[in-house]
């Protein structure tokens, strides 16, 4: 039996390297097949938080994929070329342990996700749904099964002339591209993501002083006349960026609070936590949109055009 004579610690890092790489690669390419799924298979339940798109989760995938991703396929290449080379024994216990124990570890969270997934489906999740998650981990986990199990089976390649398994590098290659690029199609451009952010910043000031005027009518009776009466008071809003919202007393119990959005979410498609009524309250058009409050009325309050 050969001895690990070469170095054994060199084998322990460069398996270490493809096995941690490669799982960022396969759960980013679960993490955007999955909203894909999730993308044009939509539930419709209200409160449905973990079957709604996320875009989080695919821009975690692409990014998963552009930097593991060649880490991944360039230490393979490097690993089966030592194979080859003799510099990593075939019977070697550093291959053999890290092979089988990050196998083990892919079992579990096979197991654990096909758990999640049929107590989603027996909840009421879409069968269709259920039915292609399953398929997108059986495909992952089915591949990196198929081909280790090969790759610790194999034998008599030390001194030969190197010849890498290409069909299941440059498939997998082909499909890890693929996936990446794919991914940028049901996202938003990150122009587009910082304006929601802006947007979404704009909502919570208005919120801010909406709470912060409901909070003075409650204790003095009326209503503030304007936001330098409030901010004169305790209940003085938390706002961004000054002047970021308007406010217009329009009666004894009601007002106006106006703000300008850069773009519109009358048409946005349902997203994590998008649906939850309090967020439904502030939906709004591009450009400047004000909102009519009632004092003391929660979900008072409805997007009228600009006057």
């Amino acid at each position: 039996m050969p001895k690990e004579t070469s170095n054994p610690a060199l084998h322990f890092f460069l398996y270490l390297i493809l096995f941690f790489s490669l799982s960022f690669v396969a759960f980013g390419v679960g993490a955007i097949l999955f909203q894909y799924v999730n993308r044009f298979f939509p539930e419709s339940l209200l409160y449905a938080f973990q079957g709604s798109f996320d875009q989080g989760a695919v821009k975690f995938g692409i990014a998963a994929l552009f930097v593991a991703g060649p880490i991944f396929f360039f230490s393979a290449r490097l690993v089966d070329k030592y194979l080859f080379e003799g510099r990593i024994p075939e019977d070697s216990k550093v291959r053999r342990w890290l092979t089988y124990i990050v196998l083990f570890f892919a079992a579990g969270t096979i197991i654990g996700d096909l758990i999640a997934l049929i107590v989603n489906f027996l909840e009421g999740d879409i069968a269709v749904r259920f039915l292609l998650k399953v398929l997108v981990i059986l495909a992952i986990a089915g591949s990196i099964f198929e081909y280790y199990f090969w790759d610790m089976r194999r034998s008599g390649v030390v001194g030969k002339k190197y010849k890498q398994n290409r069909i299941a590098f440059w498939t997998s290659l082909a499909v890890v591209i693929v996936i990446f690029f794919s991914g940028f199609f049901i996202i938003d451009s990150p122009t587009v993501s910082r304006q929601k952010k802006i947007d979404q910043q704009t909502v919570n000031d208005i919120q801010n002083v909406d709470n912060s005027v409901r909070g003075y009518f409650a204790q003095t009776g009326n209503l503030p006349e304007n936001l330098e009466q409030l901010r004169s008071t305790g209940f003085s809003p938390f706002t961004k960026s000054e002047g970021s919202v308007e406010y217009k007393k329009t009666g004894e119990k009601t007002f106006e609070v106006c703000a300008d959005f850069l773009l519109s979410d009358l048409e946005q498609e349902k997203g994590r936590f998008r649906d939850e009524p309090f967020m439904e309250e502030w939906k709004h058009a591009q450009g400047k949109v004000c909102f009519e409050r009632i004092a003391l009325e929660q979900n008072g309050g409805k997007p009228v055009p600009e006057r």
